[in-house]
């Protein structure tokens, strides 16, 4: 009852500021409200409209004059209606324009432009991630769409749901048969060695291998290069998997290649969301011309421009709010009647997981993409530094088995040596490791892990999949849909008096020239 109370004064205010009541400054000057007369109350609109919704006492003694008043309004705004019905028609269709115009543009300020358009004298640095800035999508002037802008923050909070809560990164590649990967990398190894052996060695001394001893070898010889060619492999790849913390984090390799690729992170939002972001756009009609009906009324009793430009700005907010919040909630279903309502994204929980997991697995998680990061991300150094670990390993048992005393090895020589053959093996080996992408992908098989783990969170945990999307900056969003549907009312009034003065005064020329014959 309060609620309805003190709504209804605040309407009953702007509709006689709307029509020009402002002289109740200057009658609250000369009769102090304390000494107000019934006979005073009956003579002001805006004080009766206050009575009539229970701010001050008086409504049955108002009950009468409040009707009298609307039945003249009613009749007055029939009448103006049934004179302007181009006008009264146009303010519902007007409306729906406008309220598709502010949420088509809210769901372009969310992606769009990829990069800053504006004067760039200053931008707003709100944080870092992995080293990758968080930017205020608006600069002193200027403006870059908001999951750009927040491309670090979008993107670590999508990866680190996955790594926390989904997929146990390090069981997942323990997955791997080091034996397995060995085999296909040892098609490779001849090639490899070549391009190894060339950095340290002079070329004709690689030839002379590769063409007169290698040949020469007996059986029993190539059989033990082969072993220890597959054990080094194999041993590595067990090496890598029991040190995946020191050469890989998946939450910085997904964040900083999203802000590497910010149409990536864009398409990731738009294909998770298509239906909530159609229906932003396209709710913006229904709601905007439903909106538009009362706006009719009040323009049809209030010969005042700031009508069509407050209606505008109402249609403008509600209709950004309304679709905002009807995607998101309610977070849990509820029962009313025979009907369940819960927000429209999360209803849609399973076909959005699968659509989540569907865009990860071919786009991010791919075996390409990690052995890019393993060679040119953040964590590079640590990988070299494990190779050169792993290379000073190997010599020192192949010294062993030879039987050669350790006394005698310069261990400042064998290390210096395993920092060689790793800087040569880093260089090359990225060109050959193209033979495991396939097996890795297959073995790995994340997605379907990854869309029942996602089906499994609960609604709230769900919501965070694509709500921060609109949450941040959600408040620009609904006021830039305000500002755009004021400035349509102003616009639409002004079009109407464009209109009706170029009417009018075609008509007086008519009637000039009928006067003149």
């Amino acid at each position: 009852r309060r609620l309805f109370i003190v709504a209804g004064a605040a309407l009953g205010v702007v509709l006689v500021l709307a029509s020009g009541g402002l002289g109740l400054k200057a009658h609250a000057a000369e009769n102090p409200i304390t000494n107000l007369s019934s006979s005073t109350l009956s003579k002001n609109p805006i004080i009766r409209l206050l009575c009539f919704f229970g701010v001050v006492r008086g409504i049955r003694t108002e009950r009468e004059y409040l009707k009298r008043l609307a039945v003249t309004l009613l009749k007055k705004g029939a009448r103006k209606i049934k004179r302007k019905k181009v006008e009264a028609i146009c303010i519902p269709l007007v409306a729906a324009f406008v309220g598709w115009l502010t949420n088509w543009l809210a769901v372009q300020m969310i992606f769009y432009p990829i990069d800053f358009v504006g004067v760039g004298l200053k931008r707003f640095v709100t944080g870092s991630i992995y080293g990758c800035d968080v930017l205020q999508p608006h600069g002193l002037i200027g403006w870059q769409g908001i999951v750009p802008a927040k491309a670090a923050k979008m993107g670590y909070a999508m990866v680190n749901m996955v790594t926390s809560k989904l997929i146990d990164v390090h069981q997942t590649f323990l997955k791997l048969d080091p034996d397995k990967l060995a085999t296909l990398l040892s098609i490779e190894v001849p090639e490899l060695a070549r391009e190894v052996g060339n950095t340290l060695f002079p070329g004709w001394s690689v030839a002379l291998a590769e063409n007169h001893l290698l040949p020469r070898l007996t059986d029993d010889v190539r059989r033990a290069l082969l072993t220890f060619q597959h054990e080094y492999l194999a041993s590595f790849v067990r090496c890598m998997q029991d040190n995946l913390g020191r050469i890989m984090d998946v939450d910085e390799f997904v964040t900083q290649y999203y802000v590497e690729h910010k149409p990536l992170l864009n398409s990731f939002f738009q294909e998770c969301g298509k239906k909530e972001l159609s229906f932003l756009v396209n709710s913006g009609v229904w709601f905007g011309f439903l909106l538009g009906l009362p706006q009719v009324l009040v323009w049809a009793v209030v010969d005042n421009i700031w009508s069509l430009v407050l209606g505008g700005l109402v249609v403008g907010f509600a209709t950004n709010w309304l679709a905002l919040k009807l995607i998101f909630e309610p977070v849990l279903p509820v029962k009313v009647g025979p009907l369940t309502i819960q927000g429209i994204f999360l209803s849609r929980q399973k076909e959005v997981s699968a659509a989540f997991a569907d865009f990860y697995c071919t786009w991010l998680l791919k075996s390409k993409l990690f052995w890019e990061y393993l060679f040119t991300g953040p964590k590079r150094g640590a990988f070299k530094e494990l190779l050169a670990e792993h290379n000073l390993e190997q010599i020192q048992k192949v010294s062993q088995s030879l039987g050669v005393r350790a006394d005698l090895v310069d261990k400042e020589v064998l290390g210096d040596l395993a920092e060689l053959g790793a800087d040569s093996v880093f260089a090359q080996l990225p060109s050959h490791v193209h033979v495991l992408h396939d097996h890795i992908d297959s073995v790995l098989n994340i997605q379907p892990a990854l869309e029942s783990g996602l089906q499994s969170l609960s609604p709230q945990e769900f919501e965070q999949v694509l709500h921060p999307v609109f949450q941040e900056e959600e408040f620009i969003l609904i006021i830039a849909g305000a500002v755009l549907g004021a400035l349509a009312g102003a616009l639409q009034h002004l079009v109407s008096d464009g209109v009706r003065g170029h009417l009018a005064r075609k008509r007086q020329e008519g009637q000039s020239v009928m006067n003149g014959k």
